[in-house]
């Protein structure tokens, strides 16, 4: 029997050898020159560079069948293995039978979702592994199996019902365009591509692609124009990629490759229309390690970073790290077990929402490479406060599934994927799923000058009115006066708007808990600081039918002194107004106690008695009809009036 089947063996060879050798006498000269070359190639594993090449020759021997394996083998290599299958098919159809081939099969159908065809034939792979020399390999397998077994559960629950979305011909090409980055208000779309109008017009040796740049499209109406390149500021002639943009569009966190480390995280920031010199995070963040990715809050002052460096879980780790003080970002904290595991964590995104932390993971539960998961972080107590979920099929794929960002109600995403219909290789799509919400707000206007109409660069503080906190510091742009600010539901909030040689503005938002997304519009005016000029102090609050100012009151009446100082010589009256409850009389005294009231509290505080003064008018000035509650809060006011500069 042992005879017999050496027998089979021997014939079988030989008529693989006589089959290739047939297919050979077919190739002509030049064909067979071409193919000499391309194992060459091949053999020195420069697959991008073969390709091209077998095919040349495919196009005279398509049927030979290692031919067709060596095809499938450098599309398997190039992560294409949509394109790899059908050659991978033809070799086993052919006779091939190499064991690496049920490898590459197995890998090719797992992509496809042929789970159970996958299985199978890493199942057949492994039985011809030695457990003892080929440990690693068996243990690969393994793993790959679990993928599959993973996506076949999944893909029975599907988590969402969802539309995916080409962003178009402003932004794709018929190169690479991948790790789009978005501002909150999704008006704007940076994202890296490799297409021939790279900075220096280099191509990458191994890959034969151009360098990545960064380039930038802005959406107009429902529709992104063509997309610029960044220019020499941002991009260099060796690799720069786009790996996260802050909600208001005025930071962008760039990845530049390096020759000490394979590549550090920068920042640029953005005034005006320009994007400034990148500039390299500290010590903290890029060490000797790879940094090649990282995500930051809405306030700025904490940023998620992927790195290798020694010390973590094992390959790429999640950290996380708070800016001081100083300015400058402390010591990095690993974001531990709950996130990473013994393989690879990366593509960090920090929603809106300030808690929420999408990561991709090839550990935990994935289905076939990185998979997308989320975790709530306490950024408080940097931790990590739940276990990691796997945010489900069909957004998760057998495929790698990365850098997703996601839109601040949390319904939209933003990512790179090649799929039949694109314009080039891999293209930037929009995800929209229906059932998905987030419990915060965002507040977004332009801040203009009252006179005029012309945008003000402008500083907006976000104060928490309970805790007297700092919640956020955020910048309108010096261009066009936009800016967005991030509000997490569940606070009283105190809203600054200041910019020099111009009256401070002021809002309160008091936002309850909410279970959805909330969005508010606000075009502000700002007055110059000169006579005539009048605000009004929206954050100053008295007890209830009484003249005594609440603690809520104080930051924005030492704006209020501090501008005073600032102009000794200025002269105020400040204006008592309230609602229509209560009787006339009754309104003009509360109000002008109240007036009083801030006048007693700048005395109190050192400014000059004599360039106060206070008037009262109840309920003779409404700003709105006293129809509603609301109406009645906004004519509940206290104004301030420049009398004298």
């Amino acid at each position: 029997m042992k005879k017999l089947n050496v027998r089979s063996m021997l014939l079988l060879v030989l008529l693989c050898v006589f089959q290739l050798a047939q297919a050979q006498e077919k190739l002509s000269k030049n064909g067979m020159k071409v193919l000499s070359e391309a194992d060459k190639l091949f053999d020195g594993e420069e697959y991008p560079l073969a390709l091209p090449m077998y095919m040349q020759v495919y196009k005279e021997i398509p049927n030979d069948p290692e031919l067709n394996f060596k095809i499938g083998k450098c599309y398997h290599e190039g992560k294409h293995e949509t394109k790899s299958l059908p050659h991978l098919e033809k070799a086993k159809k052919g006779g091939y039978d190499e064991p690496e081939l049920l490898y590459l099969l197995g890998h090719a159908y797992h992509k496809g979702h042929r789970f159970a065809d996958a299985i199978a034939n890493f199942n057949k792979f492994k039985s011809l592994l030695d457990p003892k020399k080929q440990a690693e390999e068996i243990k690969e397998c393994n793993r790959l199996i679990g993928y599959c077994k993973n996506g076949m559960e999944m893909i029975k629950t599907p988590k969402a019902k969802i539309r995916i979305i080409n962003l178009g011909p402003g932004v794709n090409s018929q190169y690479n365009e991948y790790a789009p980055v978005i501002s909150a208000d999704e008006t704007v779309v940076i994202f890296t591509s490799r297409r021939d109008n790279t900075t220096g017009g280099l191509k990458e040796d191994y890959s034969g692609e151009f360098y990545e740049d960064i380039y930038m499209s802005v959406k107009s109406d429902t529709v992104w124009t063509t997309a610029v390149n960044m220019g020499p500021t941002i991009n260099t002639n060796s690799h720069d990629a786009s790996v996260g943009l802050s909600p208001d569009g005025h930071e962008l966190l760039i990845y530049k490759s390096t020759i000490h480390n394979g590549g550090d995280l920068y920042r640029s920031m953005l005034t005006g229309t320009v994007w400034s010199e990148p500039k390299p995070f500290g010590h903290t963040i890029n060490t000797k390690a790879w940094e090649p990715h990282a995500s930051i809050t809405a306030d700025e002052n904490v940023l998620f970073f992927a790195s290798n460096r020694d010390g973590g879980f094992g390959g790429l780790d999640i950290y996380m790290t708070k800016k001081l003080p100083t300015g400058e970002f402390g010591p990095a904290v690993n974001l531990g077990p709950k996130v990473n595991t013994e393989f690879d964590e990366t593509g960090p995104f920090i929603h809106a929402d300030g808690k929420t932390l999408y990561f991709s993971s090839e550990g935990h539960k994935s289905m076939g490479g990185y998979d997308i998961f989320q975790v709530t972080v306490d950024i408080e107590k940097s931790e990590v406060v739940s276990e990691a979920e796997n945010i489900g099929y069909p957004i998760n794929t057998a495929d790698d599934d990365v850098f997703f960002v996601w839109s601040a109600d949390n319904k939209r995403a933003y990512f790179a994927s090649e799929r039949e219909g694109g314009y080039g290789e891999k293209d930037i799509y929009m995800l929209i799923r229906e059932d998905a919400d987030a419990d915060l707000a965002v507040l977004k206007g332009t801040v203009l000058a009252c006179e005029g109409k012309l945008p003000v660069a402008a500083t907006i503080i976000v104060t928490d009115l309970v805790t007297k906190k700092t919640v956020g510091v955020y910048n309108s742009n010096t261009s066009t006066g936009r800016y967005t600010v991030i509000l997490p539901a569940g606070k009283n909030y105190g809203i600054t708007v200041e910019a020099p040689h111009y009256l401070f503005y002021s809002k309160n938002i008091d936002i309850p808990k909410l279970d959805h997304y909330v969005e508010y519009k606000d075009e502000i005016c700002l007055e110059k600081l000169k006579k005539g000029g009048k605000i009004v102090l929206r954050n100053v609050f008295f007890d209830v039918d009484k003249a005594s100012l609440r603690k809520e009151s104080e930051d924005e009446l030492e704006r209020l002194h501090k501008i005073l100082e600032l102009n000794p010589n200025m002269k105020i009256e400040i204006d008592g107004h309230t609602d229509s409850d209560g009787g006339e009389e009754h309104n003009l005294k509360l109000s002008e106690s109240r007036a009083k009231s801030v006048v007693d509290y700048l005395i109190a505080r050192g400014i000059n008695k004599d360039n106060l003064s206070w008037k009262g008018f109840g309920e003779s000035q409404p700003q709105v009809p006293n129809d509603t509650p609301e109406n009645k809060q906004l004519n509940r006011r206290t104004e301030i009036k420049i009398i004298e500069e």
